[in-house]
């Protein structure tokens, strides 16, 4: 675990010193006060992450969630040699929030607080809201506390 991981706590914008999950986990009993991050499903069995509107202001910020939540990809060096020894591969894609498809993207929060980007199909579902969740990306706070594209409230 890196040092962000192993961090017990945090502040946020409004100034309050938030509990990590990881603090709550060395704990180790769920308090039972629907913490921000409770690692113990009490939280999330209360509250649904809510989509939020993004904007084209919002694309640098959305940018930088996606950008922390994905694997730390190849350089081109390593990349060629392992095509050497192993063959080939497609690059995988890269999510990036342009513009031009700043769209299919919205914030997820989770009790008020920004907790990731949620990702849209463009393929229409049976669904009330039409389109198909595809992806969540979670901020580094919310990444250890088992938030998924099922917490999410349609």
């Amino acid at each position: 675990m890196s040092e962000k991981e192993n961090q017990m706590s945090y502040i946020d914008e409004a100034g309050n010193d938030v509990f990590t999950s990881t603090y709550l986990l060395k704990r180790g009993t769920c308090c039972k006060t629907n913490c921000l991050h409770c690692p113990y499903d009490f939280t999330s069995k209360n509250y649904k992450i809510e989509v939020q509107s993004l904007n084209d202001k919002d694309i640098k910020f959305a940018n930088a969630i996606i950008s922390d939540s994905r694997p730390v990809e190849l350089s081109e060096l390593t990349s060629s040699i392992l095509a050497l020894g192993f063959g080939k591969k497609e690059k995988v894609g890269v999510h990036h929030i342009t513009e031009d498809n700043y769209s299919d993207f919205s914030f997820g929060t989770f009790k008020d607080v920004i907790c990731a980007v949620i990702e849209f199909s463009n393929k229409l579902t049976e669904s009330t809201s039409g389109r198909a969740l595809k992806n969540i990306y979670l901020k580094k706070e919310f990444q250890h506390q088992g938030l998924g594209l099922e917490h999410i409230n349609r």
